[in-house]
C-alpha cells in the first residue's frame, strides 16, 4: 500500500491549482510526518492525513487517513473512509483493494461479527478411495465402502467476532465458528475458535495469539488443539508483501487416542505486485506430528503458487491458486505392513465482480478440486467442489 509519493502530490499540487513553488515539497513533507507518528500517535496522523486529503483529494491519502483512523479506534469513521475508496469510480491495486476489505473486515468483527455463507456441492464428501482392491499384509482383498462416493449439497456458515479488551490495548477476544452441513449427517463438521492476541499494527503487523480450536465430526467430537502463534506481515513500498507463521501445540483426538500429539508448523508467503490488475502469489509451509503412536507421526511440506487478475471496465475479478502437498510418515503402518506417504494436488478458481455488493455481501463462484495419491491405496482419493459464497465485506 505504500507507494512512492511525490508523483501523486505533484499531481494533486497541479490538480488544486496551487501557485507556490514549495507546495509539492510541503505536501511530502506532512505525508512522511504522518507516516513517522501514525505507530505512536494515530490520532496525530489521522489530523495530518485527513487535513492533507481535503487538500489534494488524493487516494494514496485517503488510505492512511482510514488506516490510521482505524489505529485510533475510531473505527466508524475510519470505515467510511475505506467503503468511500472501494466504491470510487477510479480503479485501485488488487493489492491494495485486499488490504482496504481486510481492514473493513476487521472493523466489521469488531463492531458486530463478520461471516460468510456458501451452498455448494461436493463430489466426494467421505474423502472414500476409488480403488476397490488393496493389499493388507500382502494379502489381496477387495474393499467396498460402506458408503459409495457420491455428490452431496452442502452448506457452509462461517462466524466471526472480536473486541478489544481495554481501549487501546492492543489486546483483543476472539470467538470463530464454521460449520459444515451436508445431506448426510456423519460428514457435517462444526469447528470452534476462541483465542485471545495481542496486536501490534503500525506500518507493518504483527500479533501473537494464544487460542483453543475444537472440532466435531459426524456428532463427535474429533480434536481439541490448545495452541500459541504469531503472524508477521511486512509493506514494502511498491505494494508488494510478505511474511510468516508459526503455530504449535498439543492436538487430542479422543476417539482415536493414537494420532495425539504434538503438532507444529511454520509458512512462510509473498504476494508481489505485477501490474494494478495483475498479482502474484507464493507460499511454502512445513509441519511436523509427533503421535503417541510412532507409525501415525509424520511431517508435511507444501507450496502454493497463485494469481489475481482484474479487469478495470467490468470489475471483474479472479483468483487461480495451485498447490503441491508431501505427508511422509515415520514407521510402518501397523495394520497395511508398509510405511504410507502421501503426495496431493489442490486446485483452486474464484472469479467475483469487485463492486457487486448484495447488501454488504460479495458474491463469488469457487471451485475446488483436490486428489491424495497415497503409496497405500486406500488413502487415495480425488474430490470437486463448486458452489457460490457470500463473503460480509460491510
Amino acid at each position: 500500500m505504500h507507494i512512492k509519493f511525490k508523483a501523486l502530490v505533484m499531481s494533486a499540487f497541479f490538480l488544486v491549482g496551487h501557485t507556490q513553488a514549495n507546495t509539492p515539497r510541503i505536501y511530502q513533507q506532512r505525508f512522511e510526518e504522518g507516516i513517522a507518528v501514525m505507530g505512536s500517535n494515530p490520532n496525530l496522523a489521522a489530523q495530518i492525513f485527513g487535513d492533507l486529503y481535503q487538500e489534494t483529494k488524493a487516494v494514496r491519502i485517503q488510505l492512511e487517513w482510514a488506516r490510521s483512523l482505524y489505529l485510533a479506534g475510531r473505527l466508524s469513521e475510519a470505515k467510511v473512509q475505506f467503503i468511500d475508496i472501494l466504491n470510487k469510480p477510479e480503479s485501485i491495486p488488487i493489492t491494495v483493494r485486499d488490504k482496504v476489505e481486510w481492514y473493513v473486515g476487521e472493523i466489521q468483527k469488531q463492531q458486530s461479527f463478520r461471516f460468510t455463507v456458501s451452498l455448494f456441492q461436493d463430489s466426494n464428501p467421505g474423502y472414500i478411495t476409488s480403488t476397490r482392491t488393496v493389499s493388507i499384509l500382502g494379502q489381496t482383498l477387495s474393499y467396498q465402502p460402506a458408503q459409495p462416493a457420491k455428490t452431496e449439497t452442502a452448506l457452509n456458515v462461517g462466524v466471526q467476532a472480536e473486541r478489544e479488551i481495554g481501549t487501546g490495548s492492543g489486546y483483543f477476544a476472539q470467538l470463530g465458528a464454521n460449520t459444515l452441513t451436508y445431506q448426510t449427517s456423519a460428514y457435517n463438521k462444526q469447528t470452534y475458535d476462541a483465542s485471545v492476541t495481542k496486536r501490534w499494527q503500525d506500518y507493518n503487523y504483527k500479533d501473537v495469539k494464544l487460542g483453543f480450536e475444537t472440532m466435531y465430526y459426524g456428532g463427535y467430537t474429533y480434536y481439541n488443539y490448545p495452541y500459541v502463534s504469531t503472524r508477521f506481515v511486512f509493506n514494502s513500498t511498491n505494494q508488494d508483501y510478505y511474511g510468516f507463521n508459526l503455530k504449535g501445540g498439543t492436538i487430542d483426538y479422543p476417539t482415536y487416542s493414537y494420532l495425539s500429539g504434538v503438532q507444529a508448523l511454520t509458512s512462510a508467503f509473498y504476494n508481489h505486485n505485477i501490474t494494478r490488475n495483475i498479482s502474484a502469489y507464493l507460499e511454502a509451509g512445513i509441519d511436523r506430528t509427533t503421535a503417541t503412536q510412532q507409525a501415525y507421526s509424520s511431517y508435511g511440506m507444501y507450496a502454493t503458487l497463485g494469481t489475481q487478475l482484474a479487469h478495470d471496465a467490468t470489475n471483474v475479478q479472479a483468483t487461480i491458486k495451485a498447490s503441491a502437498l508431501q505427508r511422509n510418515y515415520w514407521e510402518s503402518d501397523p495394520l497395511w505392513g508398509q510405511v504410507r506417504q502421501d503426495a496431493g494436488r489442490l486446485y483452486f478458481f474464484s472469479v467475483t465482480k469487485r463492486d457487486l455488493y448484495i447488501l454488504g455481501l460479495r458474491p463469488s463462484i469457487d471451485v475446488t478440486y483436490q486428489s491424495n495419491n497415497s503409496s497405500i491405496p486406500f488413502f487415495t482419493y480425488g474430490k470437486a467442489i463448486g458452489g457460490i459464497s457470500f463473503s460480509n465485506v460491510y
